[in-house]
């Protein structure tokens, strides 16, 4: 039995982005570990994908038969998991050598944490550091964080099994912010999190990442905290957040585009461009 499992999903990845992102799992100082990629039908990267398998032991590829999207790919390839543990990552960023080393004994000795993220380097197209994302350390910082934006770096994330086993896996019905929404059932759960204050994943940003959000990435953010949020947080401390999600979820595209890029907004996230 593994003691880890990786899982990604992937649909027609840039393919140097992938190639990068698969180095990088695969030269782990941490060998010990499965790395179970759920690929879309007509997933045009495929051939190389079953290349990847042939050569090493540790990769499975999964073809799924119809679309199941990125929730419903992940859930896939957590279901066919075997490991303690659960690592994420995204097919466009990759991880720093010892990410795997460095969590997975951060959870070995800290029995009471369930979930631990990391900072991340934000890298352009081409791999250049452009900047860096800085995340609260401690739990009760993490909760806090968690009423005005992500608190935890989802490609960053190592999770015990067990733990999603109990809470439930990642929401298909959600196309956008389906961690949002997981991470704040862990809230609701009373599960405990942690980010290691190193820098453990490349984070791939793009001129349009906004964009491609778009305001349905909000509208789902509004949705699971409506939904979660009265089970985490007093009604005072929840309630800008609610005006908050909501104006934001309503904002034109447009407009939505332009707030987001405000400095200030990096300054919550804790974004600092290079």
């Amino acid at each position: 039995m593994n003691e880890l499992s990786v899982i990604m999903a992937t649909y027609n990845e840039d393919i140097n982005f992938l190639k990068a992102c698969i180095e990088s799992i695969l030269n782990q100082s941490f060998r010990n570990f499965e790395f179970i990629i759920a690929a879309e039908p007509q997933e045009k990267n495929l051939e190389f994908l079953s290349s990847v398998e042939d050569a090493d032991k540790r990769v499975k590829v999964l073809k799924n038969e119809s679309r199941l999207g990125v929730a419903g790919s992940r859930n896939r390839a957590i279901m066919e998991s075997s490991g303690k543990y659960i690592a994420i990552i995204d097919g466009d960023d990759y991880c720093a050598p010892d990410r795997f080393e460095k969590q997975l004994s951060f959870l070995e000795n800290n029995p009471d944490v369930s979930v631990v993220g990391s900072n991340m380097f934000l890298v352009d197209e081409n791999n250049n550091i452009i900047g860096e994302r800085k995340y609260p350390e401690l739990h009760e910082d993490i909760k806090r964080r968690f009423l005005l934006t992500m608190a935890v770096a989802n490609p960053s994330i190592m999770v015990r099994k067990n733990d999603v086993s109990q809470i439930g896996f990642f929401d298909d019905k959600l196309f956008k912010a389906e961690d949002f929404d997981l991470w704040l059932r862990f809230l609701v759960k009373g599960k405990k999190m942690h980010n290691l204050q190193d820098k453990l994943v490349f984070y791939r940003t793009h001129p349009n990442d906004n964009k491609k959000r778009g305001r349905i990435h909000y509208k789902n953010y509004f949705t699971a905290f409506k939904k979660h949020s009265q089970s985490i947080w007093p009604f005072r401390q929840r309630f800008f957040s609610l005006l908050f999600f909501f104006a934001v979820s309503n904002i034109p595209n447009h407009l939505l585009d332009y707030l987001l890029n405000l400095k200030i907004v990096k300054r919550i996230k804790n974004i600092r461009m290079h």
